[in-house]
């Protein structure tokens, strides 16, 4: 969740659970950014997985729904607990 939900682009995110994934894989500091690049999401820092931003500005409806449901993959292939997902 973001920190504060704001109008614009520009979102900072706290990610415990990602951040404690991240430990227990082989790839620790770059966890996150190969996850996301293997579903061709670029932008984020390798090694940022407990706290990050993310811009969305210039992506379509469909695209920002896009990454929103490839976070919900990587949670739910870590075992991270998701919240309602509609």
């Amino acid at each position: 969740m973001g920190v504060k939900p704001t109008e614009h682009t520009l979102v900072a995110f706290e990610s415990l659970p990602l951040f404690e994934a991240a430990a227990k894989t082989k790839k620790r500091g770059y966890f996150l950014y190969h996850e996301l690049k293997k579903r061709k999401i670029i932008g984020i820092q390798p090694g940022m997985s407990k706290s990050f931003k993310l811009n969305t500005f210039g992506l379509s409806r469909d695209q920002v729904e896009y990454v929103a449901k490839a976070f919900i993959e990587i949670a739910k292939k870590y075992d991270i607990p998701v919240e309602d997902e509609a």
